[in-house]
């Protein structure tokens, strides 16, 4: 297409890619450089793709995204994955975005993939806008529905825009001996590590919700060190309550796993709103614009797995934001619904097993 230029990147990203992402409003933490260091030190994701449309005459980016190699889990076979991606602006950078796609979909069908995912922070009207054959995802990986703040009003109209419930919490755990520790730049020891671990093993536990694998937040926080931090609230005597990694990218605060103890003297004590509330404080003097709580229950769907944490999270304000489902591109049909059937049958026998 005249005017853009078209590149590939399987090794090392150029030094603007992170300044094109960072300062983008559709860009995140996802698509950052850093992220793909991350990915490759998770097993089965050996390979990752940078691709970008530049403009061929001042060679300033227009659209990019990073592409990361999943395998089935069926002998060889893999799917490429944009979390949160293609970066562009929908509206204004539609042609560069849509071309980005259609040369980045020619690649992947050549490398023997079964389908090309992609959620980026698109409405599904700009979705519907590209114009792109694609099909719903079998699961979204990203939440299609999540909960933002808007940090530029003073405290007291934070404060003021909550539930009552939450005000009444936050001010509670404040009266209290307790303190925030806060890890960042990488910077964290086994100890840190082990507290988180317990405490989202306990969480996770209570709630019904699976979570990683200790080594997954160990990498996060080593190789997310530029954005990832993770904070704790302990009390007088060092013991940790309530825990939380969260990533500052730009403008874009993301709430990203959370944990607190079951132990029913220390849930008294309300510290999971006194972490949040200090998580927005740091957002603040990071200057994003923005705090995401990363996943709330669809509008309507009463019954959904995040309705437990949703109720939580609604108790600081904020507004619903909903973007489109995750999409895949078929790359190669017969693969693409042989994969498909199977995770359907999954789910099928999966369901039987619970009546």
């Amino acid at each position: 297409m005249s005017g853009f230029e078209f590149c590939i990147y399987e090794d090392q990203l150029p030094a603007d890619w992170d300044t094109f992402v960072i300062s983008h409003e559709y860009g995140s933490v996802h698509q950052v450089s850093r992220w793909k260091d991350f990915q490759l030190h998770i097993p089965g994701r050996e390979k990752i793709l940078g691709f970008a449309v530049r403009d061929s005459k001042t060679k300033k980016i227009l659209s990019s995204t990073l592409c990361i190699q999943m395998m089935t889990g069926f002998g060889s076979t893999f799917w490429w994955y944009s979390p949160r991606g293609p970066v562009f602006d929908p509206e204004r950078d539609c042609r560069s975005g849509q071309y980005l796609i259609h040369q980045v979909q020619l690649y992947l069908t050549r490398t023997n993939g079964i389908f090309w995912r992609w959620d980026p922070y698109f409405s599904v009207l700009q979705h519907q806008k590209l114009e792109i054959v694609s099909i719903q995802s079998t699961q979204d990986y990203q939440p299609t529905d999540t909960l933002e703040i808007d940090l530029s009003f003073p405290d007291e109209d934070l404060l003021s825009h909550m539930k009552r419930k939450g005000r009444y919490n936050i001010s509670l755990a404040q009266k209290k001996d307790l303190r925030l520790v806060v890890k960042e730049n990488g910077i964290f020891d086994e100890k840190d590590l082990e507290d988180f671990w317990q405490l989202n093993q306990e969480t996770t536990n209570r709630d019904g919700f699976f979570g990683h694998s200790k080594e997954y937040y160990r990498h996060f926080l080593t190789f997310l060190k530029d954005y990832a931090v993770l904070f704790f609230i302990e009390m007088k005597d060092g013991t940790r309550i309530a825990t939380a990694i969260s990533t500052f990218c730009g403008t874009k605060a993301i709430y990203y796993f959370g944990a607190s103890t079951s132990h029913p003297e220390y849930r008294t004590l309300m510290a999971p709103y006194l972490l949040q509330w200090e998580m927005i404080q740091y957002a603040k003097k990071k200057h994003c614009h923005t705090y995401d709580f990363l996943g709330i229950a669809p509008d309507g769907e009463l019954h959904h797995p995040y309705m437990g944490i949703s109720e939580f999270k609604w108790k600081f304000g904020g507004r619903r934001k909903t973007y489109v489902h995750g999409r895949e591109i078929v790359l190669n049909l017969l693969w693409y619904w042989a994969y498909r059937v199977s995770k359907e049958l999954k789910k099928f026998f999966q369901l039987l097993k619970k009546h």
